[in-house]
């Protein structure tokens, strides 16, 4: 099996684990009646209908915006998916997760043709070996770069959106 596909299905389970445990965000319930005057079919007829809250017997919510972070610092998306953005949470997966494979193809790449310069039977092809071996892996080095970037803004994503936790939600 691939490794991307692997590390896709992995980030996925995460990504439902995580759901499974933020279920209940302790946002306030709304209660109130709704009895609009229907017969004359206006809008004007929904007029006046104001949900209440109930906020003093709803907890605060506590949110860590250190913890969202220890979490997508572990993995990639997870600290987003505490957050309550699951969209983000996805797509930083994702991409964690392509970016890993790649690592993990031009690395395998290098050392097969590193593999085939030390056990070729001419100086030419040794050669054409070892140079497509340092083409592998400068790629590899380079999806390394990558990878670390993303995992860095990763988790100030995830930081600032912990930060912001309690004004996003609607």
């Amino acid at each position: 099996m691939k490794p991307g596909i692997v590390f896709l299905f992995s980030g996925i389970v995460i990504l439902f684990l995580a759901s499974s445990l933020m279920a209940d965000d302790g946002s306030p319930e709304v209660t109130g009646t709704y009895s609009p005057d229907t017969t004359s079919g206006s809008p004007g007829a929904f007029v006046g209908v104001r949900p209440s809250f109930n906020l003093e017997e709803t907890p605060l919510v506590k949110h860590s915006p250190l913890k969202s972070m220890a979490f997508s610092a572990a993995v990639p998306g997870l600290g987003q998916a505490t957050n309550g953005r699951w969209a983000k949470a996805t797509a930083f997966i994702a991409v964690g997760a392509v970016l890993l494979s790649k690592i993990a193809v031009e690395n395998d790449r290098a050392d097969r043709y590193l593999y085939l310069s030390r056990n070729a039977t001419s100086d030419e092809s040794a050669q054409a070996y070892y140079d497509q071996y340092s083409s592998h892996f400068d790629r590899r080095d380079q999806f390394l770069w990558w990878a670390a970037i993303f995992w860095v803004y990763n988790i100030f994503d995830a930081y600032i959106d912990g930060n912001l936790f309690g004004f996003l939600q609607q």
